[in-house]
C-alpha cells in the first residue's frame, strides 16, 4: 500500500538527502528580499554582473569545497592564483622580459606569444604548489590549516621572486582573452536581455562545475573523497589510500587556482604579487553557505556555486542598500558573519532533518 508522507517529513528528507536544498532555498529568499527592497535589483544587468563577479573566485571555491568535503583546508590558494596570472600573462604576450628571462634560465620553453605554453605553465606551477601542500600534510601529519598557512607565506615570497615584485600589465588583447573572458554580445544585445553583461567565463565556470561534480558523485575517487572526509578510519580499513587521495585533492585545488589566475588576467590584463588576497576566506564562506560541513564528509559542488553567488549577491545588495555601518570596503565583516550563520544553520537543518 502506498503511503503518502506528510509535507513536513518530506521536507526533512529533502534536506537530509540533498546538500543543495538548503543553500538554494536561502539564495531564493535572499534574492526575493533584495528585489522587494532595492529598486531595479531584479534586472539582467544586476544578475549578469553577479555572475561575472563570481567567475574568478568560483574556480577557487570549487577546489576549496572539494577539500572541505575531504576534511581538509587550503589557505595558500591566493599566491597560486597570482603565480598563474604572472606566468600566463608573461608568456602569452611577453608582457615582462624579467619573468621571461627567469623562466628561460630554468630551461623552460617560454616563447613569447605561445598560448599553449602559457596555459600549461599557468596550470602546472600551481598544481606543483598544491602537490607540495599535500605531501607536507601527509608526511608530517600537521593539520592542513597550519601547513597551508605556512606555505601561503612561502608561495607569496616565491611569486615575488619570479615576478620581481612588479605589477605585470599589458595593453595587448590576444584572441584567447576574448575566448576565456569576453562578452557574449550576441546575447547581451538582445532586447530581452537589455543591459546585460554576460561573459564567456561563466560558461567555463559551469563546465568545470559539472565536471568536478560528476567526478565527485560518479567516480571512485569522488567516493573516496567523501569517505576520507567523513570516516577516515573506516576508509582506511576498506583499503582506501587516504594519503594519496588527500595529495590528489591538493593537486586539483592547484589546477583550479591556475584556471582562476588565467581567467583573471584575461579579464583585467594585469596581475600583482598580492593578487586574489583574501579569496580563501570568500571560498570557505561560499563552501559553508553551499552546505559543506566544516568537519568533512558532506557537501556539493553545485551547492558551492550557489554559495559563491550568494556571497556576491550579498555584496551587491549591501552596497545598493547603502548601509552606513557596512561600507563596501568592510564587506569581509559580512562574509565572517555569513560563515558563522551558515555553519549554525547547516548544522541545525541537518540535525532537524535526521531527527
Amino acid at each position: 500500500m502506498h503511503v503518502t508522507l506528510p509535507l513536513r517529513t518530506r521536507a526533512r528528507r529533502v534536506f537530509a538527502d540533498s546538500p543543495l536544498a538548503g543553500p538554494l532555498l536561502t539564495l531564493l529568499v535572499t534574492f526575493t528580499l533584495f528585489v522587494i527592497f532595492i529598486p531595479n535589483f531584479g534586472t539582467w544587468r544586476t544578475f549578469s554582473g553577479i555572475l561575472s563577479a563570481v567567475s574568478i573566485s568560483g574556480f577557487v571555491t570549487i577546489g576549496i569545497t572539494l577539500l572541505m568535503i575531504g576534511g581538509e583546508f587550503d589557505l595558500s590558494v591566493s599566491p597560486m592564483v597570482a603565480m598563474a596570472g604572472y606566468l600566463f600573462g608573461a608568456v602569452s604576450v611577453g608582457a615582462d622580459s624579467v619573468i621571461i628571462e627567469r623562466l628561460a634560465s630554468l630551461g623552460l620553453p617560454v616563447a613569447e606569444g605561445n598560448i599553449v605554453i602559457a596555459v600549461l605553465l599557468a596550470l602546472t606551477a600551481p598544481a606543483l604548489m598544491g602537490l607540495v601542500n599535500g605531501l607536507i600534510l601527509v608526511w608530517t601529519g600537521i593539520p592542513s590549516f597550519i601547513v597551508t598557512l605556512g606555505t601561503r607565506q612561502i608561495y607569496r615570497g616565491l611569486v615575488w621572486i619570479v615576478a620581481g615584485g612588479v605589477l605585470l600589465q599589458t595593453l595587448e588583447r590576444p584572441a584567447i582573452y576574448q575566448v576565456l573572458n569576453g562578452r557574449f554580445d550576441f546575447i547581451n544585445n538582445l532586447s530581452f536581455f537589455e543591459g546585460a553583461n554576460f561573459r564567456t567565463t561563466t560558461v567555463w565556470l559551469l563546465i568545470v562545475t559539472v565536471v568536478v561534480q560528476l567526478i565527485l558523485v560518479r567516480t571512485r575517487f569522488g567516493n573516496q573523497v567523501f569517505a576520507v572526509g567523513g570516516q577516515p578510519d573506516a576508509a582506511r580499513t576498506q583499503g582506501v589510500r587516504t594519503k594519496r587521495v588527500k595529495v590528489m585533492m591538493y593537486v586539483v585545488v592547484g589546477v583550479l587556482s591556475g584556471i582562476a589566475g588565467i581567467i583573471s588576467f584575461s579579464q583585467f590584463h594585469s596581475v600583482r604579487v598580492a593578487e586574489a588576497a583574501g579569496v580563501e576566506l570568500t571560498a570557505i564562506a561560499a563552501a559553508v553557505v553551499g552546505g559543506a560541513l566544516l568537519k568533512g564528509g558532506w557537501g556539493s559542488i553545485w551547492g558551492a556555486l550557489v554559495g559563491i553567488v550568494m556571497i556576491n549577491m550579498l555584496r551587491s545588495g549591501v552596497i545598493l542598500l547603502d548601509i552606513s555601518f557596512i561600507p563596501a570596503d568592510n564587506f569581509p565583516a559580512v562574509v565572517g558573519v555569513t560563515i558563522i550563520g551558515a555553519a549554525i544553520l547547516n548544522d541545525y537543518l541537518r540535525n532537524r532533518s535526521t531527527s
